[in-house]
């Protein structure tokens, strides 16, 4: 009895380790059974498989993308799969160096040039220019807008600032545009002066200041405000 329980237990383990080497060399199969490619992995839930960084599908394969020097794989389906390291730039199939000229950085960025002028320096013809700020102005903080901006009482003329001339019963407006000045309530802007407005009878300053309008029941006729009539009574 002892005899035969041993030989039974030899006879199991060499069935077990005669199916082994079948399990080791099987093709791993993601969740729906479909089997995955070299280079790819399963999708951790319905069925499928994507293929890993650096790869491209391609019938049903996961082939390599060619990545060039000083640039990185995406990840991305769309694309050539790959983009350039910063202080590089895409030309054709390659990442060329970025020209960096005096007085700039680079950006972190794929567009041309690649590098913005330092605060105080504009870019003229591939190269950083001091700005030459004139008197009563300031440098802008702007990307866009101009290099240099006038301080709050001069306006821009060419190159220089020039004072502007406020009227009597005016002040200083906030915009870089117009005339630069508003006229106070009560007055409007005729030219260069602020003329005072005649409000007639029945009549009010209106919210901006700036004009005059009609009491209910009233209606404008020329500079005056008239009574107005209801059609149905006469009156």
């Amino acid at each position: 009895m002892y005899i035969s329980l041993r030989v039974t237990g030899s006879l199991l383990v060499v069935a077990l380790l005669s199916f082994a080497p079948l399990a080791h060399t099987a093709t791993p199969l993601n969740r729906g059974n479909i089997q995955v490619p070299e280079h790819a992995t399963a999708r951790s839930y319905g069925a499928g498989w994507d293929c890993n960084v650096g790869y491209r599908e391609l019938d049903k394969k996961c082939n390599a993308i060619v990545i060039p020097d000083n640039a990185y794989a995406t990840n991305t389906a769309y694309g050539p799969g790959w983009a350039c390291k910063r202080g590089y730039l895409s030309d054709n199939a390659a990442c060329v160096a970025v020209e960096l000229p005096a007085n700039a950085h680079l950006l972190n960025q794929p567009y041309r040039p690649g590098w913005r002028c330092n605060r105080g320096y504009e870019a003229v013809a591939g190269a950083c220019k001091r700005v030459i700020v004139p008197e009563n102005a300031y440098l802008s903080d702007s990307e866009y807008a101009s290099s240099w901006l006038c301080e709050r009482g001069y306006q821009k003329a060419g190159s220089r600032c020039r004072q502007l001339a406020v009227p009597e019963h005016g002040y200083l407006s906030d915009r870089s545009y117009g005339t630069g000045w508003k006229c106070d309530r009560g007055y409007k802007p005729q030219g260069d002066i602020c003329q005072r407005l005649d409000v007639p009878e029945n009549a009010y300053l209106s919210d901006a200041g700036d004009r005059w309008e009609c009491e209910r029941s009233y209606q404008k006729k020329g500079d005056s405000c008239v009574r107005r009539y209801s059609s149905s009574s006469g009156y």
